[in-house]
């Protein structure tokens, strides 16, 4: 199915049903072949809608789920022909809801035909085969709905005995586990959780207790209502005792036997807890191989454990040291082979401390092989000590390493070679002491050639015989080129950790998980905390303010991707302060894996009181340039006002026209500083807010009863700024009042079309009449009119281009300049 429409192929009908209604959701293409009917049809439909069901009597059908029963139906295609089907079906999810998938199959030819045996007619199933699991399906009261022919073999009651049978759950589950497995599934339903796994105990049809491992489905309706519960169900009685016999035999074992799985020990028996001097509690579940292993040898034990884990050795044996939980070194031999436990790759195996006979080869081995060609053969320099620490045996590289021959040495102690005051000659005894009984030492102390010069040794200490003898064998090499490299580092460490500290900026450093490792003074500074009181925290949970940890989470996960990022954002101190800051997220990545990240915060709180003064500075001077524009505007209007009782008071009909378009002029100009300071933007005006209300001011004041003139604005919404706004009004101005005086004489009506919009960053303006035209002796260029200078000079203040066109009808004037930014 997708998305609705049937995208599903099988030779027999398909639909989709609800689940509770039984009302048809889709239909494969079989069926809309067998039925007659379409789609569309059948979404209208109930499966009911097609026919009902009937006693079956000739037909033994196998069912395979709770919708096939001992009934078949009877129905009737589109064009009334009858046909007997019988459906199997089974629960999934339709659109996120419950809904049964139902097949229809035809077997009206076994009805039909009664005489054919009863054997010879098909047993029709969803599923077909021997499943190595019993399937139980209960309904929400905990009844039977089915069970499987496997469920009838291993618990012994038949089908007929447990269907709806309403105590079946309490005699079926182990008394002592009923109310555990009751509390289990309600739990489950209180979460709307669909699937769960459990072990327990039931009872079968003869009284035999049988442990079993519970796979369970649940089915919930579109309230969310359980509905069903699919169980499959595994005899598990025969793993579970050779689990506890495996256990009772491994408890009286007297070596360590072990189960490992995912890298814990999930088993270990006494024994092995006795070796490394723990309580079984301690080890299983919570330590692993290498927590128990030394770390030198922690290597190989990690590379056997792999071997066996990705198949490359089935089993395996070797030696190798562990720690006890005093911190004392052992040695074991250890066998371990890989196993299934729990249906996931284990290793068990036994374990058996062999210490003492390690000691023991060893001592054997050293004193039986000889050291005369192994001296100078090997590169560092090599001592055998006697009991009073004299030199009986040094090799060529000792030697070498120190400027002396061989009979200056001999009988000598150690001090010789030594470098006065700079070596611990006592505590250089001590480890002569320790590894003389047995404990091998290995520490660095300065040596002194014969030349005098002082060098950088390591030395090991190793207890051995020579010639019957109890002696120690020292190696000594020569660790200036290392001494050097360390000193490198560690004045990068200190450049490094001088840097950080001392830098001006707060830094934290945070590992992969967002825990604090460090922080700078800065960084203690700002926020109030010390590095003590937050190492090991979540960042993000130490100075984000409430309502902020997504935003922060988000700049994390972008700087754990690798990403270096930023923000501006308040961070909260430890006294509850907001601190604005700017933070900067840098990764650390080795090897194209970010494993921790630096936090930088740089406290930009004086730098946001700057901003905010120069906000509130700005706001003012906003507030002053709107009170200039309102008082520009007032001082225009007491102008335009004494201009009209001027007009009054004029003899003459040309002086009051003149007065006139002079205060017509002064209003356009007075207007757009109207409406600057309304705005909230004080250098932009909307022009087609602008050009509705001037020509509503030239409408009132030219409009005659002689003509009708009618105007159509057609205008985009678009800004200009004052130096543009003024002039481009003015024009208008000109244009509409020209129209008004000259463009209709002698009519009653005239039309006047207003076009504005932008293209890109050009204003264009179109202004069209249907009145007589323009005289065609005008001179564009010279104008001897005041109102077609003002238009010329006014294009030109624009920096645009305009034109007069005279049309078949009427007149067109077009302007056009390019928008200031």
């Amino acid at each position: 199915m997708n998305n609705g429409q049937s995208s599903f192929f099988c030779n027999h009908a398909l639909f989709v049903l609800n689940h509770n209604t039984l009302n048809i959701l889709d239909a494969n293409e079989a069926a809309i072949e067998f039925y007659g009917y379409s789609r569309d049809e059948f979404c209208q439909m109930s499966i009911y809608d097609l026919g009902e069901k009937k006693d079956r009597s000739a037909l033994i059908i196998q069912e395979n789920d709770e919708f096939a029963n001992d009934k078949i139906w009877v129905h009737q295609t589109k064009c009334g022909e009858e046909v007997y089907v019988q459906f199997t079906s089974h629960i999934f999810s339709h659109n996120g809801k419950p809904a049964k998938l139902a097949t229809a199959h035809n077997v009206t030819e076994q009805v039909n035909n009664q005489e054919k045996r009863l054997s010879k007619f098909p047993q029709i199933q969803l599923y077909k085969g021997n499943r190595p699991l019993a399937e139980i399906i209960w309904d929400a009261e905990k009844r039977v709905l089915k069970w499987s022919e496997k469920a009838e073999k291993l618990f012994g009651w038949s089908k007929k005995e447990v269907l709806r049978d309403p105590k079946f759950f309490n005699k079926f589950m182990h008394k002592e586990e009923l109310d555990q497995a009751n509390q289990m599934i309600d739990d489950n339903v209180a979460a709307l959780k669909h699937h769960y796994t459990t072990n327990g105990r039931v009872h079968t049809k003869t009284g035999d207790v049988r442990v079993c491992e519970w796979h369970n489905t649940l089915v919930y309706d579109e309230n969310g209502s359980l509905l069903s519960v699919y169980t499959l169900v595994q005899d598990i009685s025969e793993r579970k005792k050779s689990e506890d016999l495996f256990k009772a035999l491994a408890e009286e074992s007297l070596v360590g036997v072990y189960l490992i799985q995912n890298g814990t020990f999930k088993y270990v028996n006494p024994c092995f807890a006795d070796i490394f001097n723990y309580a079984k509690g301690e080890i299983e579940g919570t330590l692993g191989p290498l927590d128990l292993t030394h770390r030198d040898d922690s290597k190989l034990v990690a590379e056997n454990l792999k071997q066996r884990m990705n198949g490359g050795a089935d089993s395996i044996q070797y030696d190798f040291r562990c720690l006890t939980k005093n911190r004392e070194t052992i040695h074991v031999k250890v066998f371990g082979t890989k196993i299934d436990y729990l249906g996931k790759p284990a290793i068990v195996g036994t374990l058996l401390d062999i210490t003492h006979s390690k000691l023991a080869f060893e001592r054997y081995q050293a004193s039986v092989e000889s050291f005369e060609d192994l001296f100078d053969s090997i590169s560092d320099a090599i001592y055998i000590q006697d009991k009073e620490e004299q030199f009986i045996k040094v090799n060529k590289a000792a030697l070498e390493l120190n400027g002396y021959d061989r009979e200056f040495l001999i009988g000598k102690q150690p001090d010789v070679l030594a470098a006065k005051g700079k070596t611990d000659l006592k505590k250089a005894q001590e480890h002569f002491k320790k590894a003389l009984d047995g404990t091998p030492q290995k520490f660095e102390q300065w040596g002194r050639r014969k030349n005098g010069e002082v060098f950088p040794e390591e030395v090991v200490l190793n207890p051995g015989t020579y010639f019957g003898e109890e002696v120690v064998i020292a190696i000594a090499r020569d660790i200036s080129k290392q001494h050097e490299v360390e000193d490198e580092i560690q004045k990068s460490r200190e450049k490094f950790e001088q840097l950080f500290q001392n830098a001006p900026v707060s830094i934290v450093m945070m590992d992969k998980n967002q825990h604090i490792r460090t922080v700078n003074r800065a960084f203690e500074n700002t926020f109030g905390y010390i590095a003590e009181e937050i190492e090991g925290l979540n960042v993000d949970k130490v100075i984000v303010p409430k309502g902020k940890e997504r935003q922060a989470q988000k700049l994390s996960k972008q700087v754990f991707e690798g990403d270096a990022s930023s923000i501006s954002a308040r961070r909260e101190t430890k006294n509850g302060e907001l601190v604005d800051v700017l933070i900067y997220g840098v990764p650390v990545n080795v090897n194209g894996e970010t494993i921790a990240i630096y936090g930088i915060y740089v406290d930009i709180t004086e730098r946001k009181k700057a901003e905010e003064k120069i906000k509130k500075s700005l706001k003012e001077k906003e507030v002053l340039l709107a009170e200039i524009h309102h008082r520009v505007k007032n001082n225009l209007a007491v102008i335009a006002g004494l201009l009209e009782l001027q007009q009054f008071k004029a003899d003459s009909k040309e002086a009051r026209n003149i007065l006139r378009e002079s205060q017509l002029r002064i209003n356009s100009i007075a207007l757009i500083h109207e409406k600057l300071y309304q705005n909230e933007n004080l250098s932009e005006v909307s022009i087609d807010v602008y050009l509705k209300e001037l020509l509503d001011i030239i409408v009132s004041s030219m409009a005659t009863e002689v003509t009708d003139v009618s105007i159509s604005i057609d205008s985009a919404s678009i800004f200009l700024t004052i130096n543009q706004a003024i002039p481009c009004g003015l024009i208008l101005n000109e244009l509409i009042t020209n129209v008004y005086k000259h463009a209709f004489e002698g009519r009653k009506t005239g039309d006047i079309n207003i076009k504005l919009k932008q293209e890109d960053e050009t204003f264009l303006l179109c202004v069209e009449d249907n009145g007589r035209g323009m005289p065609e002796n005008i001179d564009y260029d010279n104008p001897s009119t005041l109102g077609l200078t003002l238009i010329q000079t006014l294009s030109n203040q624009l920096r645009g281009s305009c034109n007069f066109e005279n049309q078949e009808n009427g007149m067109r004037f077009n302007l056009e300049f390019e928008i200031d930014k």
